[in-house]
């Protein structure tokens, strides 16, 4: 509910495109769920900041390994290539690109649910492209988070917008 009201609030002042939302202290250890994925959230991180748009969402997350970001969308571009592949858990993705570092995470979805498709990419100082990262990547997983008893849900998209889900 506080996420409609954020959302109408934002449509009717022209920030349609990205809004800050209000939330509570949010402290690890969490299940945190999104539309298609969700992350483990840890003793010792919390959620330091949280956008939700029409098309997106992405939060911040500070802890002991330094500051990341998971931002989750159903309409990111796919690249030419998602990077070299550096895991794979249950039926995610994980593929590692760029410097600085960065992490495409790719699934089946219920709009994709023949191909893998990127649905999380995840950045920030805490991941240096080191094996230690996968402490950090491997918390996030695509996958229909209904089923997760989840701490935190954080939904975005039209249907939110119009009142046409919870």
């Amino acid at each position: 509910m506080v996420f409609t009201i954020a959302l109408t609030l934002a449509l009717a002042t022209g920030a349609a495109g990205g809004f800050d939302t209000p939330h509570r202290e949010i402290i690890g250890p969490k299940t945190l769920c999104f539309k298609y994925s969700s992350l483990q959230l840890v003793e010792g991180e919390r959620v330091a900041d949280v956008r939700v748009g029409l098309e997106g969402m992405g939060i911040e997350v500070e802890g002991p390994q330094g500051r990341y970001s998971v931002q989750e969308s159903e309409i990111f571009a796919r690249p030419a290539t998602l990077g070299r592949r550096v895991n794979r858990n249950e039926g995610t993705n994980y593929y590692r690109s760029g410097n600085p570092v960065s992490y495409a995470i790719a699934g089946r979805t219920s709009y994709s649910p023949d191909r893998d498709t990127l649905v999380v990419r995840m950045s920030g100082p805490a991941l240096a492209g080191r094996t230690t990262d996968a402490e950090i990547y491997r918390r996030v997983t695509v996958a229909d988070p209904a089923s997760l008893r989840c701490d935190n849900r954080y939904l975005y998209g039209w249907d939110i917008a119009l009142g046409l889900s919870d």
